[in-house]
C-alpha cells in the first residue's frame, strides 16, 4: 500500500479542482431546479421534458472530445434526475388515495422522489468535482511530459501552497459555520497561513521525486473516519438525523446507512489485508499490471466473504430498524412505541409478531443465499 504514489502536480491540481467542482455542481443543480419548477408542477410537461433531456443526452454521447459536450451532458443529467424526482412525487401522491390497502406503495414512490430530490445537489456536486479532478489529473500529466524537473519544482511549490491553504480555509469556514464564528482571524487568516506553510513543507519534501506516497495516508485517514462513525451508535445517529430531516423512515434509513458503511468498510478492508499472497505473486509473474492484479488476484478472493458480510449486516439492520423507530426513525418500531404508549397491547402484540416473522424470514433467506453463493 505504501507503494502507491501520485505526482505532486496532479495532487495539487486535483485538490484545487475539487472544491471548484463542488461549487459549480451545487450551483448548477440549484439553478436547474429553479428553471424546471414550472415544468415539474405539470406531469405531462414533466414527461415531455424528461424524454427530451434523455434524448438530447443520448445524441450528445456521439459528440465526444469537447469539454462543452461533457458540460451539456452533465446539465441534462441533473435536469433528468430532477424531473424524475418530481414525477415520482406526483405519481405517488396521485396513486396513494386510490390504492386502498396498498396505499403504502404510493407513499413509497412519493418518498423516493423526495429523497432523490433532496440528494440531487449532492449528486451534482460530486459528479462535477469528479469530472474536474479527472480533467486536472490529465492536465497534470501533460505538464509532466512537457516540463523539465526544474520547471516542475517551480510549479509544484505554488500549487501545493494554494491547494493546502484553500482546503485549510474551507475546513475553518465549515467549523466556523457550526460554531457561528465571525472572527476573520480564526476563519481566514490563521488557516490561510497554516495551510500555506504545510503546502510549502509538502512541496519541499516531494522536491526530488515530484510525487507523494499516498497509499498509507489514504488508508489511515479512511480507517480513522470509519472508526469514528462506528463509535457512534445507530440510535445516536438516528437522533441527529431526526433533528436534521424530521421524524420518519428517512432519518432511520440515513442512520442505518451511515453506520452500515462504517462497519462494512472495516470488515471489507480487513478481508483485503488478509488475502493470500500466492495468487498475487503468480499473476505478477505473468507481467500483469496493477489493475489486472486487482481483478484476477484480489477480487476472486474477497467476493465470497463480501457477500457473507453484507448478508450478515443486512440481517442486523432488519432487527436494528425496530429499535431505530423508537427514537423517531419511522417504521414499525415507531408504531410499536405509539401503541405501547396508548396501552393498545393488542396492536403492539400483532406488530411484535410481524417483527418476529420478518426477522425469521430474513434469516432463512440470507442463509439460503450464503449456502448458494458463498
Amino acid at each position: 500500500m505504501d507503494e502507491i504514489s501520485s505526482p505532486l502536480t496532479n495532487v495539487a491540481l486535483g485538490l484545487i479542482a475539487a472544491p471548484v467542482g463542488i461549487g459549480f455542481g451545487a450551483a448548477a443543480a440549484i439553478h436547474i431546479a429553479r428553471f424546471a419548477d414550472p415544468i415539474g408542477d405539470r406531469p405531462v410537461l414533466t414527461l415531455v421534458g424528461l424524454a427530451a433531456s434523455i434524448g438530447l443526452a443520448v445524441w450528445l454521447l456521439r459528440r465526444t472530445g469537447r469539454g462543452i459536450v461533457w458540460v451539456l451532458q452533465f446539465l441534462l443529467l441533473i435536469l433528468a434526475l430532477y424531473l424524475i424526482s418530481r414525477l415520482l412525487v406526483a405519481v405517488g401522491r396521485w396513486a396513494e388515495p386510490r390504492l386502498g390497502a396498498f396505499d403504502f406503495l404510493g407513499g413509497f414512490l412519493a418518498g423516493s422522489g423526495d429523497i432523490l430530490g433532496f440528494g440531487i445537489i449532492v449528486i451534482a456536486a460530486l459528479l462535477a468535482a469528479a469530472g474536474l479532478v479527472m480533467a486536472a489529473n490529465r492536465f497534470g500529466h501533460r505538464l509532466r511530459r512537457v516540463l523539465s524537473a526544474g520547471a516542475l519544482n517551480s510549479i509544484n511549490v505554488p500549487l501545493a501552497v494554494v491547494a493546502i491553504a484553500l482546503w485549510a480555509v474551507l475546513v475553518a469556514r465549515a467549523i466556523a459555520w457550526f460554531y457561528e464564528w465571525v472572527d476573520p482571524a480564526r476563519t481566514l487568516w490563521i488557516p490561510l497561513a497554516v495551510g500555506a506553510l504545510l503546502g510549502l513543507l509538502l512541496a519541499s519534501r516531494a522536491r526530488r521525486r515530484h510525487s507523494l506516497n499516498l497509499g498509507l495516508g489514504i488508508y489511515y485517514f479512511t480507517r480513522t473516519v470509519f472508526n469514528v462513525l462506528r463509535a457512534l451508535e445507530p440510535l445516536i445517529l438516528a437522533l441527529v438525523f431526526v433533528i436534521w430531516v424530521g421524524l420518519g423512515p428517512f432519518a432511520g434509513a440515513l442512520a442505518l446507512a451511515l453506520h452500515t458503511i462504517a462497519a462494512l468498510g472495516k470488515l471489507y478492508s480487513e478481508q483485503v489485508e488478509s488475502i493470500a499472497e500466492g495468487p498475487m505473486e503468480a499473476i505478477r509473474a505473468t507481467g500483469a499490471n496493477r489493475l489486472q492484479n486487482v481483478v484476477y488476484g484480489v477480487v476472486p478472493q474477497v467476493i465470497p466473504p463480501y457477500i457473507s458480510f453484507t448478508m450478515y449486516r443486512w440481517d442486523i439492520n432488519v432487527r436494528m430498524s425496530t429499535i431505530i423507530g423508537f427514537v423517531g426513525g419511522g417504521g414499525i418500531g415507531f408504531l410499536l412505541q405509539q401503541n405501547i404508549g396508548v396501552l393498545d397491547y393488542r396492536a403492539a402484540a400483532a406488530q411484535i409478531l410481524a417483527i418476529a416473522i420478518v426477522v425469521a424470514s430474513m434469516d432463512w433467506l440470507s442463509s439460503k443465499i450464503r449456502v448458494r453463493y458463498v
